[in-house]
């Protein structure tokens, strides 16, 4: 199963009725155009190949070089089942069209910024049975080591630890996605801007530093680009119809 399956959904409702066209095949050199007839341009697609090479053009174009095969096909079939694809191994054998591969995701951001709001909340509630342990005159080894201990000083905290929760989810919410943020994070240099302005202490917060986003450099908040992925399919199915149609041939 691809780990892109609207991409695979949607190259396969656009290209359902596509037939191929070859335009010159003698040997490595190949010039093949895979369109649904009658209606023009809308949704082709074309593959090119000579001796360590592969051009596909879908309206965005990579060229794909590999010094040591010199038939390109045999590397996308052995790379990738049929009907599948491989974006992360065929992505390192982009030569021109680089810039193209991957892209900033908003919702990668979104993903990553959630899961760093639900360890900071972690956090607070480990901090705040803590303190609460400490008050009431229980020493650590006893709070790890008692879980109904633990239980009920949760318990005791939970109500004002909600509160707290709320208030930074809202802070972070106003910030970045709220239709008066100051900032656009659709995009990624506004994204990072969001990010490094980002600072919240909760209202009675007495801790040394406030809540912000201090490793959001090393997130991992790009991805595959909707047109490299819809150019791998491209090349996988462009093959997959080549061979079908050289086995019919030689039946």
């Amino acid at each position: 199963m691809t780990d892109y399956p609207e991409s695979a959904a949607r190259f396969a409702r656009d290209t359902a009725s596509h037939e191929m066209t070859v335009l010159h095949d003698d040997g490595l050199y190949r010039h093949l155009k895979f369109m649904t007839p009658g209606h023009g341009s809308i949704g082709s697609f074309q593959l090119i190949t000579w001796p360590y090479n592969l051009v596909v053009k879908t309206g965005w174009t990579f060229h794909f070089d590999v010094d040591a095969t010199p038939d390109m096909f045999d590397l996308f079939r052995r790379t990738a089942l049929t009907g599948e694809i491989n974006p992360g191994y065929w992505g390192e054998k982009v030569r021109a069209g680089r810039d193209e591969v991957e892209g900033y995701d908003p919702d990668l951001l979104k993903k990553e910024i959630a899961s760093t709001i639900a360890q900071w909340m972690r956090d607070d509630l480990d901090s705040r049975v803590a303190k609460q342990a400490k008050t009431l005159g229980f020493s650590p080894m006893e709070l790890y080591t008692r879980p109904s201990l633990h239980k009920e000083l949760t318990r005791q905290v939970r109500s004002e630890w909600r509160a707290a929760n709320r208030e930074l989810r809202e802070a972070v919410h106003e910030h970045f996605f709220s239709d008066f943020a100051d900032y656009n994070v659709e995009y990624e240099s506004e994204a990072h801007r969001a990010l490094h302005d980002f600072s919240f202490r909760p209202e009675g917060d007495d801790s040394t530093w406030p809540y912000s986003f201090s490793d959001w450099h090393e997130w991992p908040i790009k991805d595959f680009t909707p047109g490299f992925l819809h150019s791998c399919h491209a090349i996988r199915h462009g093959i997959d119809l080549y061979d079908a149609a050289r086995k019919a041939v030689a039946a």
